[in-house]
């Protein structure tokens, strides 16, 4: 397999995104996991993969929710989902090339004409328009670097850092696909929080200890099989 362009394959595939009507947040989501160790694994055709862990990456908790997305990814043509027939292997999945040409940049700008749609407005408020479009600009993390510093400023992973920023860069750092944010850093502490929130979750359901048979108490029936 030809090598992969980490930033022309995600260019390719948001542009993707962007024209399917029928993509949602949680597809992105979906994806944006499968792609995170696609490329920790230094795109090979194909790689093993844990319902768990992607689950966790993509802020999914329902497993009914998970399997409903991946079939509509594979049907929408984003990849191709290989099940294991035995569960001590993990699921096979083969995700699909979306480069751009070689000749096209990327834009890591946040678009202000497709975010805020600004009213025309009388020449002595032009200043101040202008003072409000730059401020909403600067609430978008420069680029991934300065994501990562900040997760690990506050103890966080580095892959927790690329999902969080992937995500938001996706869907053009807006809430609900609507309405811009305002504070990237205070979304990020709430991803955070989610985050943990689910670990917690897993913690707690996570099945009680078997009880050993071996160990008897003054009323044990030994008729009963061990």
């Amino acid at each position: 397999m030809s090598e992969v362009n980490y930033i022309r394959h995600l260019n390719g595939v948001l542009r993707k995104f962007s024209e399917n009507g029928k993509i949602s947040s949680s597809h992105r989501s979906l994806y944006l996991a499968f792609f995170e160790l696609w490329n920790q694994k230094h795109f090979p055709k194909k790689i093993m993969v844990n319902s768990k862990q992607v689950m966790s990456l993509a802020k999914i908790r329902s497993r009914t929710t998970y399997h409903k997305l991946l079939r509509e990814l594979k049907m929408w043509g984003y990849l191709q989902y290989h099940p294991s027939s035995s569960p001590k292997n993990g699921s096979l999945v083969e995700l699909f090339r979306f480069c751009t040409p070689p000749d096209q940049k990327m834009d890591r700008t946040c678009s202000v004409s497709e975010q805020v749609p600004v009213q025309k407005m009388v020449s002595f408020n032009k200043h101040n328009n202008k003072h409000i479009i730059n401020s909403f600009k600067q609430t978008c993390p420069e680029n991934e670097q300065v994501v990562i510093a900040y997760f690990k400023s506050e103890n966080r992973s580095i892959l927790e850092a690329k999902s969080f920023y992937f995500f938001y860069e996706s869907i053009g750092w807006k809430l609900n696909g609507e309405k811009p944010i305002t504070n990237w850093k205070a979304c990020a502490r709430n991803w955070m929080k989610k985050a943990d929130e689910i670990k917690n979750d897993q913690r707690l359901k996570a099945p009680a200890q078997i009880k050993d048979r071996l160990k008897s108490g003054r009323f044990k029936n030994y008729g009963e099989p061990l």
